[in-house]
Parts: C-alpha cells; structure tokens; sequence
C-alpha cells in the first residue's frame, strides 16, 4: 500500500498518540493512585510502590508463570494448589522474569513483570510472613545455575 501525501501525517499522528497511551501515567500519577488505594494493573510500577509504601519487608526474584484472569489480575503459580486452576482464569499463561514483594503490615502481596504490577492479593499478615519465609529458604537452596552472576568490571 502507498502512502499519499495526505495520509503521511495522519498515519505519523497515529503512532504518535498509540506510543503516548501505552505509555501509562507518570510516576507522580502512580504514586497519586497508590497513596488513594486505586491500585489498577494500568502501569504501575515497581518504583510507583517504593517511593509511595517504603522498601518491602519481603522481596522475591525468579521466573514465574503466571495464570492471567478475567478481572485483569494475573495469579502465580505458587498461589494455585498443584493440580488446580484458578476461578476466572481467561486460559491464558504469562511466564516470565518476575519481582514480588510482601507488606505485611499492610497484608499485600504484589507481583511485577517488566516492572510493572501483574498481580496484587490481599492477605492476612501472618500469611505475608510465611510466604517471606519460604522465599528465603528456596534462596538457600538454589543452584549456581540458578542465581545471577555478579557483572564485575574488567580489568
């Protein structure tokens, strides 16, 4: 398909305005709507958190698939007794590089892909902290293949 001279800008205007709505809010936004509790799966980031909650009591790395639900949640798989699936599950699976973080003070559990919140559950405390716990002990046990390798610069 050739472009016209006239369809040039249109088409220019579009991409424009598709890069500036996937964008999301700023991080004062994030920052706003966290501090509101309007904690939506729109953008919000890893650093929106930080700056507005404090550092977490617990955080977690490792690749994670995670079951994608209906109401825009998506729910990992350490969250899904072994055989089941979960209740609005939409069929599909993200499985990627993941960073949680437990508050238990405020009995949240949240899930970053790419930095940005895939999944938020409320729980009591107490489940907070054994979920930290057992994060820590999975860190004791795992492989050199499985924990990254420190960059050091070359001499």
């Amino acid at each position: 398909m050739k472009l016209t001279g006239t369809m040039c800008p249109l088409v220019v205007a579009a991409m424009f305005f598709s890069v500036t709505a996937c964008s999301g809010p700023t991080l004062e936004e994030q920052k706003a709507q966290i501090r509101d509790n309007k904690i939506h799966f729109e953008g919000l980031t890893v650093q929106a958190f930080v700056d507005t909650w404090g550092k977490p009591t617990y955080t977690h790395h490792e690749r994670m698939q995670f079951y994608t639900l209906d109401d825009g949640n998506s729910l990992p798989r350490f969250r899904v007794p072994m055989g089941e699936v979960p209740q609005g599950w939409s069929t599909a699976i993200i499985s990627e590089d993941s960073t949680f973080f437990g508050y238990p003070e405020r009995g949240e559990l949240l899930g970053f892909v790419d930095g940005r919140l895939v999944y938020r559950e409320q729980v009591p405390a107490v489940e907070v902290h054994a979920i930290g716990k057992a994060w820590a002990r999975e860190e004791l046990f795992k492989t050199r293949l499985e924990t990254p390798v420190p960059l050091t610069p070359a001499k």
